[in-house]
């Protein structure tokens, strides 16, 4: 059905919907491959930034995770905590002393190793031995009960000890130190988790930072779904986890900037192809259009039609130049046709007209010399003149028509050479109009049905009557040649209007036949006219010829008039 459709089309349509599938198939495959392949690049790119984001996020964090770590191993190797904790219950001249050391060494600590952003504590469960912090600040027993879970941690996000900051995030490390008494003391190193956020700054997606509990650290946690691309690691010296999610959108923005950039482009390009396109085939199918309408013109009969041509040799071109040659070829072939045919005709008429049946003569001869054996000179004269008119007639090449009057003329010598040869056997009566007498006619169209009647009746009847009658009806002449023979069937009357050969035509005066009859008619005078049989198929034989007056167009009465 869509292929019926398309064939309806014109071929300029045709070929710009074959150009348009043509090109947009290979153009959208192309942009949807290079978008793909943009896609696949960006996201690959991204992703790759992503991880070397986070891991470079880890290894800052791992680095001020392992500060921490270097800055508790210097200070746990100091060896005044025991004096502080003999001498704090006096808080004399050696403890201020010992205090004022280990603050300077702690804050020296604080400072190189950790920007001064800790608060640095030394206590037990219940006691609180050292702090960076004033007491009245600290709040240390539920956070520290809390937290203590083993010799070296870090602990989980726990809010601020600090009685203004209440609702700030830390981070500490717990490190106990080596016994000096009987109870457990450890170094409390507390970070802000501000100083963890830092770090993440630089990330282009989500990070989150969250402790082994789950809780968050730092950073914003990200919504759980398909949308987003997610990568994680974890950090060795603390058991946290730090992920980083990307949205798609943020992913794939420049995707979108890209493809909406292509698209517009695209499109702009696309529209002026088009129409740059449907310009080319337009004018490359302008020739094909006006040889198309010459070839309309030729269809009707117009062989003067002719394309213009240009010196081009674009296959168009040559089919115009082609079909002027063509055009002017057939105009050539058509006019030697009209000419051979007209002298065909002549040939063919005056070829008909020249033959003359040897055996009829034989026989016509051998009559006139039994006939002068037993009869007397009277009968012999006249057959010889019959015969010599008969012979006048047909084989003159001058004149190929004349009077019905004379056709009739020459029928009575027939009939006065057959009656020689069938004496007593049959008659011919004439009923033809007077008005009749000087129409033209062909010589030799009444002769051949005239013997045909005798040739295949007189063996089957003891006596023949043949009857020859004419009238003229509406401009048309109808002769009608009648006989009471056997009659014919529908399939000899349909026989013999066939053409005959030689062998076939038996022993016949001209050798004309009634098949010749009949062509000779349809050459004269054209195919509308002829012969036309009739019979009952066992009493009678009627042929009816049909022809028009003299007309001045017929070649053969023009060529008659000449002579």
């Amino acid at each position: 059905m869509m292929k019926q459709t398309f064939m309806k089309l014109n071929l300029s349509c045709r070929l710009f919907l074959i150009i348009i599938v043509l090109f947009l198939i290979p153009y959208l495959s192309l942009f949807s491959w290079a978008y793909r392949k943009a896609e696949i690049i960006i996201r690959t790119k991204a992703q790759s930034l992503e991880k070397e984001n986070l891991s470079q996020t880890r290894n800052d964090i791992e680095n001020l995770c392992l500060n921490i770590a270097k800055a508790s191993d210097y200070l746990i190797s100091l060896d005044h905590y025991g004096v502080l904790y003999r001498e704090s219950e006096q808080k004399g001249y050696a403890y201020l002393k010992c205090w004022q050391y280990v603050d300077e060494q702690i804050q020296n600590a604080n400072n190189a190793l950790l920007n001064s952003s800790a608060d640095i504590s030394v206590l037990s469960k219940d006691r609180l031995l050292y702090s960076t912090l004033s007491y009245q600040k600290f709040r240390y027993q539920d956070f520290f009960r809390e937290q203590v879970v083993s010799t070296t941690y870090f602990s989980n996000a726990h809010k601020s000890y600090r009685n203004f900051e209440n609702d700030q995030t830390f981070i500490s490390y717990i490190r106990e130190l080596p016994s000096f008494c009987s109870q457990s003391y450890y170094l409390v190193i507390s970070i802000p988790a501000n100083n963890f956020s830092k770090l993440l700054g630089t990330a282009a997606g989500t990070m989150e930072l969250t402790d082994s509990a789950g809780n968050t650290i730092c950073g914003v946690r990200s919504p759980q779904n398909n949308e987003s691309f997610r990568e994680e690691t974890s950090i060795s010296l603390s058991g946290w986890k730090l992920e980083d999610t990307i949205s798609t959108d943020f992913l794939y923005r420049d995707i979108y900037q890209l493809r909406l950039f292509t698209f517009a482009v695209s499109l702009v390009l696309l529209m002026a192809c088009l129409l740059v396109t449907f310009s080319a085939i337009y004018a490359q199918l302008r020739p094909l259009l006006k040889l198309k309408e010459q070839m309309e013109l030729v269809m009707s009969g117009n062989l003067n039609a002719e394309v213009a041509t240009t010196n081009s040799r674009d296959e168009i071109s040559s089919l115009s130049r082609t079909f002027n040659n063509m055009v002017n070829e057939i105009s050539h072939l058509i006019n030697e046709i009209q000419v051979t045919q007209k002298r065909e005709s002549e040939l063919r008429f005056e070829m008909l007209l020249a033959q003359i049946n040897p055996h009829f003569l034989f026989n016509t001869l051998n009559s006139i010399k039994w006939m002068s054996v037993v009869s007397g000179t009277d009968h012999i004269t006249t057959t010889i003149t019959s015969l010599g008119r008969l012979l006048e007639i047909s084989m003159n090449k001058v004149n190929d028509v004349l009077p019905l009057g004379e056709e009739l003329e020459n029928i009575r010598s027939y009939i006065q050479i057959q009656q020689v040869r069938y004496p007593g056997r049959f008659d011919v009566f004439y009923h033809i109009d007077d008005s009749l007498l000087d129409c033209r006619t062909l010589k030799l169209i009444l002769q051949p049905l005239v013997e045909n009647s005798i040739l295949h009746n007189i063996e089957h009847r003891d006596y023949l009557s043949i009857d020859i009658s004419g009238k003229l009806s509406e401009d048309l002449i109808i002769l009608c040649v009648k006989d009471n023979g056997t009659g014919m069937t529908k399939e000899q009357m349909e026989q013999i209007l066939k053409p005959k050969t030689h062998a076939e035509k038996g022993y016949v005066f001209s050798g004309l036949g009634v098949c010749n009859v009949e062509e000779r008619i349809r050459l004269a005078y054209g195919p509308d006219y002829g012969l036309e049989y009739n019979s009952d198929g066992y009493s009678y034989t009627e042929v009816t010829i049909t022809f028009p007056r003299h007309q001045k167009s017929d070649p053969l009465l023009q060529k008659e008039a000449k002579q």
